[in-house]
Parts: C-alpha cells; structure tokens; sequence
C-alpha cells in the first residue's frame, strides 16, 4: 500500500503563511468576532475584534505548538494567540486532514519547555495520491469520530456530577439551605503546596507532577511524561507535603482551581503550583470539597484573590480564608457515594476510549510509521 508513495520532507509540502500579529495572553477576550487560536491545550484560547490581526484561510490548515506539541485542525479564519504557534498549510498535493492526522502521529520527544518545530521540520510526509488520502482521512475520523463520543459521555457525566451537588447542597456562596459555614483552613489538618526550589532529577525514583500533569478536562493526574526525584528529596519533605488517598490537589498558578481527589496510594510529590488540602475527616468529605471547589461561585471566589499578571496566582493565606459551607457529614457522604458510582462509568468509558485509541494509533503508525 505504501510501496508506490511519494515521501517529501514537511518543509516541501508547506506554503508561506503571512501572520500579521501574535497577541499576548493576557490581552485575550473571553468574548469576540474572532477566535483566537494559540499552542495551548484549549482549541479556543480567547476572542479578539480587531479584523487586522485576523489569519484568512483559503483553505485548512494545522497549528503545532512549538513549545507544547500540541496540535489542532483549523478550518476557520482566526487570530494567532502568543509565541510558539506554527501555522502549517499544505501545498494542493497534500489534504489538510491527512497532514494533520501526520503531525499528531509524529515522534516528537518533549524537550521540555524548548521549541519543538525543529524535530518536525526533519520530517519527511508520505504524500499518495489524494483519493487515497481521502479514503485514510476517512478510516481516521471515523476511529476519532468514536472517541470523540465517549468524551462527550463523560462530560456528560461531569455535568450529572455537578448538578448532583448543587441539588443536595445548593449554590455554596449563596448558601440557600443554611448550612454552617467556616474557614477553609479551619476545617482542614493542613494546606500547603510544593517545594518552592527546584527539585534534583534523576532519570528513575519519585514522579515529580507539574500542573501540566493535571488534565484540565478529566482532573486525572498524568504519569506518563513526568520527570523524577530521588528518593531521599522525597523522604526530606514533610508529611504535608506528601498526597495521601482523601487529599485534594488543588491547582494555584496559571490554570488555578482544579481539584484532583487522591483516590491512589503512590508516592509522588509536585511543584509548588499545585496546592495540597487535607480536610478533617469530621468535617468534610474529599468529593464534597471537590464538587464544592468545582462551583462557579467558587471559582469566582478565586478570580477575586487571583494575583499577577502574565500568571495569575491563589495564596495558600487566600485559600485558608474561603469560606465553605458544612452539611451534616452523612449528608456529605452520600453525595461521594453518588459520585462513586458516577466514577465508575466514567472509568469504564475511558477504557474504552483507552481501546480505541489503540486501534486509531495502531492505524496511524500503518500509515504512517
């Protein structure tokens, strides 16, 4: 199948792209004429209203993070969002889908917080003839078509979560059912943070997390691409700064306010951008303290002692003076039986979504590996 096909290197394949501009992060818009597209994980970033610094598209084309990897399929007009983005547009050779379905089954080794467009300039595209590309574009979509479902029952799911909590507890803020009400802090044994130095690495011992281990989506912490400590840093840090199963991870700096419940007994420690509460087992539930942190009350509670510019920050002194309301403990329980429960399809779902990504992989690399 692949015998007869051409190979270009990726630089052969691609058209100039003028960019007028690159906006900075902090001068996004939540609303707007024009998306903006940037190299994070978001496939939105932000709006922008300034027709000038619009990207006009005569036909699809691929955004690569330089310094993320990530990589995104663009088929609309939109403004290019901060440094790192590469806008590939492919020659009339080569279908857009099928250079982006290339882009994202690439190796490309993460080289930290380095430009990675380097590594993929030394690519070289399989290029066949372009019905052939649309019958693998077709066998492609139809696999991401599939985990593109899932994910969508599992947000679902999420939203079931949430509506879960605010019709047993109410809003928090508002607290329309009286609860008791006190200080995060008080109700806490401990809220502390990472190391504030940077930790010795060591090529095997303790996974050492970053908030960029901590999928904003599905609030999992992600093992896979960690760097790691020795043992003896991680035995010198004190107890507070150790997850136990029932802490909340909680996430301070840039991407602030997602919760993470330490449901797995293994060590690991993180970097001072991520906040570790451990509640009083009298007082609160871990899941309750999750969905309560997941309430857009809450969350605005945060936006209001966010400080910073380029990177917003939540004080540890900010998070121990958020009030959180207190339902009777049975209450609180039967609420983490419910999401328990919810738990499990979620983690049924994401093997299934595991398999499939497999097969799409697997399809991939026989195209092109």
């Amino acid at each position: 199948m692949k015998r007869n096909w051409e190979y270009k290197n990726i630089e052969e394949c691609l058209e100039k792209v003028t960019v007028v501009s690159k906006l900075q992060t902090k001068d996004f818009l939540s609303k707007g004429k024009f998306p903006i597209v940037s190299q994070e994980v978001d496939y939105i970033s932000g709006y922008w209203n300034n027709d000038s610094d619009v990207v006009r598209l005569l036909h699809p084309v691929v955004v690569f993070g330089d310094h993320s990897r990530v990589v995104k399929y663009i088929d609309f007009d939109f403004v290019v969002g901060a440094d790192g983005v590469k806008i590939l547009s492919p020659k009339d050779f080569l279908n857009p889908k099928f250079l982006y379905y290339f882009v994202k089954s690439a190796d490309i080794p993460s080289l930290g917080y380095s430009r990675h467009y380097k590594l993929l300039r030394e690519k070289d595209v399989p290029v066949p003839p372009l019905e052939e590309q649309s019958r693998i574009i077709a066998e492609l979509d139809l696999l991401t078509g599939i985990i593109d479902k899932q994910n969508a029952q599992l947000k679902e799911l999420n939203n079931l979560a949430q509506a879960i909590f605010y019709d047993m507890f109410g809003d928090p803020i508002e607290n329309p059912k009286g609860w008791e009400v006190n200080k995060l802090g008080d109700v806490c044994l401990s809220i502390t943070d990472g190391d504030h130095m940077p930790p010795p690495k060591v090529n095997r011992g303790i996974p050492f997390l970053t908030i960029s281990d901590i999928d904003k989506e599905t609030r999992m912490l992600n093992f896979e691409d960690t760097f790691y400590v020795p043992q003896e840093y991680f035995n010198s840090l004190k107890n507070d700064r150790k997850a136990q199963v029932g802490d909340l991870l909680y996430t301070v700096t840039g991407s602030y306010g997602i919760p993470v419940v330490v449901t797995e007994k293994r060590d690991f420690c993180f970097q001072r951008h991520i906040a570790l509460l451990r509640p009083k087992k009298e007082f609160l539930n871990t899941y309750f303290l999750c969905y309560w942190a997941l309430c857009k009350s809450v969350k605005l509670m945060a936006d209001g002692v966010a400080t910073g510019i380029a990177q917003k920050t939540v004080g540890l002194g900010s998070i121990r003076k958020f009030d959180v309301i207190l339902p009777p403990l049975t209450l609180q329980q039967s609420f983490a039986e419910k999401i328990q429960s919810i738990e499990k399809q979620k983690e049924t779902i994401r093997a299934s979504i595991a398999d499939t990504q497999k097969l799409l992989d697997y399809t991939m690399d026989k195209y092109f590996g």
